[in-house]
């Protein structure tokens, strides 16, 4: 009984060793046709890769602080710390102060207040259209 199974495993090893074949070749060329695509599609991807990196590392620095420098004298957005400090207030006023369990668990109880009046979920009639479309095959 080892031996057939052991025959089995071996032929069925050898049966997919066989099944595997090579790729097909392609009707304009050879295989060292396809290689050489593959090479030149490689270089393109590494071209563009490092196309940024192309004029330097001293250049591109140079680039960022030319447009840093045209953005020095623009106004900022908050102009002193008292803006900052009411911006900053007014985005953190509903949970300040508390830990975030007792935010959630407030937040929590006011879902669970609300009675605003909440939409029905439709009920699918058998024959209505958009049955007929999901039962089509």
């Amino acid at each position: 009984m080892s031996r057939l199974m052991i025959a089995l495993i071996a032929s069925a090893f050898a049966a997919m060793a066989l099944g595997q074949t090579g790729a097909p070749a392609t009707a304009e060329g050879t295989a060292a046709d396809s290689k050489a695509a593959q090479n030149k599609a490689k270089q393109e991807m590494t071209k563009s890769a490092t196309a940024g990196s192309a004029k330097g590392y001293g250049t591109a620095a140079a680039e960022g602080s030319a447009k840093a420098a045209e953005s020095k004298h623009m106004t900022k957005a908050l102009p002193d710390n008292k803006t900052k400090q009411q911006t900053v207030n007014a985005a953190t006023s509903n949970t300040a102060g508390k830990a975030y369990g007792t935010a959630a668990a407030e937040g929590s109880a006011k879902a669970a207040a609300d009675t605003s009046p909440r939409k029905e979920k439709p009920k699918p009639q058998l024959q209505s259209p958009a049955m007929k479309e999901a039962s089509k095959p």
